[in-house]
C-alpha cells in the first residue's frame, strides 16, 4: 500500500499551529523521552528561525514525520564536529537567522516518522527531498558550497545521511557516528537524482 497521496511536506510556517509540541511528541515515540529534546528548546530554536523544520502530514495536519535542520554561526558549527558535541548544547543565539549561511553550516539534528509510516511509505524520502530542493533554491543558486553535519546513531539514519550526500567521520565519545561535507551544486543536484530515482522505483 502507498501513502504517498496523501502525505503532504509543509514547512514550518505553514503548519497550522505552533509545530514544536507536535515535533516533541514523535520524537519521544522515535526516540524515547531520555533522547528527545524538550519543547522549550524546540520553541526557542523555532522562534529564532522559522525555517528549521519540515514537516511530513497527512489529513486534518496529523504530523507523521519531520527533519530538522539548524543553520549554525561558524563557531558553533565547528563544534558539530567535535566528538564531544551535543545537541542540546545549541542556544537560540546560535541559530543564523537564515536558512543557508554563507558562513557556518547546517546542522541535521534529526529526522524521523511514525513507526506506522516508517517502512510502508515515503515520508522520509520526501522529507530528504524537500531539504534538498530548499538547499538548491536558497543556497546554491550562485555556486555557494554548503556545510552540512549531523550525528548518527542507527544504520538508517546513517543511510538518511548518506543519501544527502555525507560522508562517515569519527565516532563521539557517546558512540554516535559524526557525518559531514561541503557540498557544491553539482552535489546536491546528484543527491536530489538519486532520491527522485528511489522514490519512483519504491512508490
Amino acid at each position: 500500500m502507498s501513502y504517498r497521496p496523501s502525505i503532504q511536506i509543509v514547512r514550518g510556517p505553514e503548519y497550522r499551529e505552533n509545530p514544536c509540541a507536535a515535533l516533541q511528541r514523535l520524537a519521544v515515540r522515535s526516540y524515547g523521552h531520555s533522547s528527545a529534546l524538550p519543547v522549550s528548546l524546540l520553541q526557542s530554536w523555532y522562534e529564532r528561525n522559522s525555517a528549521i523544520f519540515r514537516i511530513a502530514v497527512v489529513s486534518k495536519n496529523l504530523v507523521v514525520g519531520y527533519i530538522s535542520t539548524l543553520p549554525l554561526f561558524a563557531n558553533v558549527f565547528e563544534r558539530t564536529l567535535e566528538p564531544d558535541f551535543q545537541e542540546n548544547f545549541i542556544d537560540a543565539a546560535d541559530i543564523n537567522p537564515s536558512f543557508c549561511p554563507a558562513d557556518g553550516g547546517i546542522f541535521v539534528s534529526s529526522i524521523a516518522v511514525t513507526p506506522e509510516y516508517r517502512r510502508r511509505s515515503p515520508a522520509s524520502l520526501l522529507l530528504r527531498l524537500a531539504f534538498i530542493d530548499d538547499l538548491i533554491g536558497e543556497c546554491a543558486r550562485t555556486n555557494q558550497l554548503v556545510r552540512i553535519s549531523a550525528q548518527v546513531l542507527s544504520p538508517g539514519g546513517e543511510a538518511c545521511m548518506q543519501s544527502l550526500g555525507l560522508k562517515a567521520g569519527n565516532l563521539t565519545t557517546a558512540g554516535w557516528r559524526i557525518y559531514y561535507s561541503r557540498l557544491e551544486r553539482s552535489d546536491l543536484l546528484a543527491a536530489r537524482k538519486k532520491l527522485q530515482h528511489k522514490l519512483a522505483a519504491r512508490y
